[in-house]
């Protein structure tokens, strides 16, 4: 299993639409094989920030994710908003255990 973290931060002028592109972008990528876990959240330490949480069976499953065509048209639309910190770190792990 494959987990990622990832953020950003959208310009307060484009929160609106980042909202629901980030929406848009996560109900898309639950529907694509191999994602188990998808969620957008909104950091509410940060103005402007998200976290994306993501959990794939693979790191190949992830990948075709990333080469998406239309994941690098929202990349570059997020950076032509102004966005400049966009960072996502990706962990191999083993089998989850449910603690609670």
């Amino acid at each position: 299993m494959i987990l990622s973290h990832g953020t950003l931060t959208f310009p307060a002028a484009h929160l609106d639409t980042a909202r629901s592109m980030m929406r848009d972008l996560a109900a898309q990528t639950r529907t694509e094989p191999g994602c188990l876990l998808y969620q957008v959240s909104e950091n509410l330490e940060t103005p402007g920030g998200f976290i994306i949480s993501e959990q794939w069976e693979s790191m190949d499953a992830m990948q075709v994710h990333l080469n998406q065509p239309e994941v690098g048209e929202l990349v570059e639309k997020v950076k032509g908003m102004g966005v400049n910190d966009l960072s996502i770190t990706a962990w191999s792990a083993g089998e989850a255990t449910k603690i609670m």
